[in-house]
């Protein structure tokens, strides 16, 4: 999903109602857990005050055990409407069961900085598996195929001549008609996930081919892993190897997008550091990219009204707008309304490394203000 997808959630009226919780796999009896889990969460709602009506909500949207590490669950209690619920791929940080005047939306924004569509190919003389990723373990489409034609074992015999010709067949097949329609499928699937990633696996000669084949838009995209097409070629060895190129892909993509804010900050520029700027270039919506770091401000509040660019650091602040009676929630919080809403991209970034924002918070922009020039 994309983020800019929960702008009308955002700018709903609240209370929002967040939960989430763990769906623990490695315990005995894990679906039993799971229910267990849930009837603590409706005691808790209860116990904060909440309607039956909402309640019975956030509980029909628990979803089922297995279908993720977690799940999370988003309603807003005046109209008892359940507005985002989803599992996740990673367990939480720390279990969620507030109400609260947002909802609490980072961990969702880690799950997705995490995420990168994908289209896999396993390839081999006989033909290839094509399967769309949205992201692992999340399989949009796949499809498998050989060539009608016989590109399998020659039907004609052993005869030396004969089997030398079928090769010399297959081999110009393979560069010719079979790799194209194989790239053919790859981009109809790509237009389906919009991947980051088109990783080959398989035999080198083949693989080479469906990559020369590669409309000039998917080639930079390209890259391959060892392993076989077939079950018997080391599956779970192959599962391993994709995995680990999407971290290094991740991993280079945060590094990138630290690169250039670093380098925009260091010339004043497209980039602003802190809470206070940051909310001065939401106020404009000028921000690009909103970068949150993994040690963000827990403490203090943010001002916001009606419109995702309605932020300050005071009420006063937002009187001076025309906000009459603004209300006030955590900062991260705040930050990430104001950010989705004016249609920012938003990048949880680990606060170790030294390119990242100083304050816990920072954003790229779109555009420089005069006096930064």
């Amino acid at each position: 999903m994309d983020l800019r997808d929960l702008s009308d959630v955002l700018i709903a009226d609240g209370p929002f109602v967040t939960v989430l919780v763990e769906s623990e796999s490695a315990v005995e009896k894990p679906a039993d857990k799971y229910e267990l889990v849930w009837k603590d969460v409706s005691r808790e709602l209860i116990d904060k005050g909440l309607d039956g009506a909402t309640v019975d909500a956030v509980l029909s949207a628990k979803g089922t055990h297995g279908e993720g590490n977690a799940r999370l669950v988003v309603a807003v209690v005046d109209d008892h409407q359940v507005k985002l619920a989803m599992s996740l791929r990673h367990a939480p940080r720390q279990p969620i069961v507030d109400v609260a005047p947002l909802p609490h939306l980072l961990p969702l924004v880690e799950e997705l900085s995490q995420r990168v569509p994908y289209v896999l190919v396993k390839a081999d003389r006989a033909g290839a598996t094509i399967e769309a990723w949205r992201e692992a373990g999340e399989k949009a489409r796949e499809v498998s195929g050989t060539a009608d034609t016989g590109w399998g074992p020659d039907p004609r015999g052993p005869s030396k001549w004969q089997h030398t010709a079928h090769q010399h067949e297959l081999e110009s097949g393979w560069i010719g008609d079979i790799a194209s329609d194989i790239a053919q499928t790859v981009s109809r699937l790509a237009s389906e996930v919009k991947p980051e990633l088109v990783i080959g696996v398989g035999d080198q000669r083949e693989l080479k081919a469906i990559e020369e084949h590669l409309p000039g838009d998917l080639r930079p995209k390209w890259a391959t892993v060892e392993g076989g097409r077939g079950e018997d070629g080391g599956e779970g060895l192959v599962r391993k190897r994709v995995s680990d190129l999407l971290h290094r892909h991740t991993a280079a993509k945060t590094l990138t997008e630290l690169e250039d804010y670093s380098q925009e900050r260091g010339q004043l520029k497209r980039a602003v550091d802190g809470v206070g700027p940051v909310v001065a270039a939401l106020q404009k919506a000028q921000v690009q990219t909103l970068l949150v770091t993994t040690d963000a401000p827990t403490e203090g509040v943010l001002w916001f009204g009606p419109e995702p660019a309605q932020v300050g650091n005071s009420p006063e602040e937002l009187a001076a707008i025309g906000v009459p009676m603004p209300s006030s929630g955590p900062v991260v919080d705040v930050l990430l309304r104001a950010a989705i809403g004016t249609g920012a991209d938003v990048s949880l970034v680990p606060h170790e490394i030294e390119l990242a924002p100083h304050g816990g918070v920072g954003a790229l922009l779109r555009y420089a203000d005069e006096l930064g020039q």
